[in-house]
């Protein structure tokens, strides 16, 4: 199972705490390190709760689209169930029609501060 990998407890170097939710084990099982980083934890989809959050107090959640067991629609929906209201951005690269992406988000998780980020678009330009 995936377990909360997690930095210092300082934050980050903007004091910033930042929660990345993803697929640990899969990472690690391709030989890719999880890093550790100042203001960094990662932890899989099933280990998100309501303690995790409030423990970590995390000022953005950060995701892919999808994973290899949960999407977007469902981590979002997640975190509002756990009263999780900041924000949570999901990581893409180039989507034809992002709109439908966040109007379903928006639909299940209302009070959450949900948007994307293109990798290719709002970083490497």
């Amino acid at each position: 199972m995936g377990q909360l990998l997690k930095a210092p407890v300082s934050a980050g170097p903007l004091g910033a705490t930042v929660l990345v939710v993803g697929n640990l084990v899969s990472w690690q099982k391709t030989g890719r390190q999880v890093p550790s980083l100042p203001g960094f934890y990662f932890a899989a989809f099933h280990d998100v709760t309501q303690s995790m959050l409030q423990l970590i107090g995390p000022d953005l959640i950060l995701s892919a689209l999808m994973g290899d067991d949960y999407d977007v629609v469902e981590l979002a929906r997640k975190l509002s169930d756990l009263g999780f209201r900041g924000r949570y951005r999901a990581l893409t690269i180039n989507l034809p029609n992002p709109h439908i992406i966040l109007n379903e988000v928006t639909a299940v998780a209302p009070q959450v501060d949900f948007n994307l980020f293109d990798l290719q678009h709002d970083f490497l330009k």
